[in-house]
């Protein structure tokens, strides 16, 4: 028989960019480029590779354009570039800050399925629903 995977469930808030728990025991607030990274990845539980992520480049400009309080176009694509620049650098660094967030509200033990991590197989993936 098979086990059935373990549901780490996150609340969408009332206000933009906020995260809760069902139980209402955490809150979490990720600024809209966060948001965007981290709701990609609730979107494709199978996991994303880095050196993968500009073939989400439309996913996430279309996160982003409901996340992001700016209407500059050009503005959000040069975001979005950035973050799937070949160097990684925007996006290992806004995966710290989402991990760091989450530890902060939830502590490093109940935070850990709600991570972006790295698998064996190099794919970034979190274990966390909506």
């Amino acid at each position: 028989m098979a086990r059935s995977r373990k549901q780490y469930r996150l609340v969408p808030g009332q206000h933009p960019g906020y995260f809760h728990l069902p139980d209402g025991s955490a809150t979490v607030y990720l600024n809209p480029v966060e948001r965007t990274l981290y709701t990609l990845f609730l979107k494709h539980p199978e996991g994303i590779l880095a050196n993968a992520l500009p073939l989400y480049r439309q996913d996430l400009r279309t996160l982003y354009s409901h996340e992001s309080v700016y209407d500059n176009k050009r503005l959000m694509e040069d975001t979005m570039a950035s973050l799937c620049d070949e160097s990684h650098t925007v996006f290992y660094s806004t995966v710290s800050r989402i991990k760091k967030k989450f530890i902060t509200a939830l502590g490093t033990r109940k935070a850990a399925p709600y991570l972006i991590k790295r698998d064996k197989t190099g794919l970034y993936k979190t274990r966390a629903t909506l």
